[in-house]
């Protein structure tokens, strides 16, 4: 059954989300200041064998270098899974990204949050956690799974289920 969340809540889902996943972490957000303990948990499930796929938008500005969503003085403990395949950061034809989703294979959270230490401090935030195991919620993974198919249409890529293969609707 869903569930409505302010800041905390949404932050402490996002955690869940990425700890408890198995099989893949699905993070959509436009503007990335990411906090220590993401990045934590993050190195944490890729470790575990965990598939991340991040969506976000381009490098604005003068900085034309590549997108990262990680700070640069943590990009190398990252390297190793984006050359495996199993840590993928997409921004190509993002520039218009605006949504903000966290899932894994059991739960997603759509909320106003970006994935921004910003965000979470200063600004008044609202999300719905879903479960993929609740009937009542199975409508709702069906158009979020569209949409994520959407957005890797934008980024280049043929669909979504290709990266994830276990993201089935």
């Amino acid at each position: 059954m869903a569930k409505i969340l302010d800041a905390i809540g949404s932050i402490t889902s996002i955690d869940s989300i990425i700890l408890e996943a198995k099989k893949y972490i699905i993070l959509v957000s436009p503007f990335w200041d990411c906090p220590k303990n993401v990045i934590l948990s993050l190195l944490g499930a890729l470790k575990n064998g965990v598939q991340v796929v991040i969506f976000c938008r381009p490098t604005q500005g003068k900085d034309k270098e590549k997108t990262l969503p990680i700070p640069r003085e943590n990009w190398e403990y990252f390297r190793k899974f984006e050359k495996k395949g199993q840590f993928v950061v997409k921004s190509d034809n993002l520039e218009a990204l605006h949504s903000k989703l966290y899932m894994n294979e059991n739960k997603c959270l759509i909320t106003s949050l970006n994935m921004y230490n910003y965000s979470v401090e200063k600004n008044i935030e609202l999300g719905i956690e879903l479960s993929w195991n609740d009937e009542h919620d199975r409508e709702l993974k069906r158009f979020v799974m569209k949409h994520l198919n959407e957005i890797c249409e934008k980024a280049g890529l043929d669909a979504f289920n290709p990266i994830v293969p276990d993201a089935k609707l």
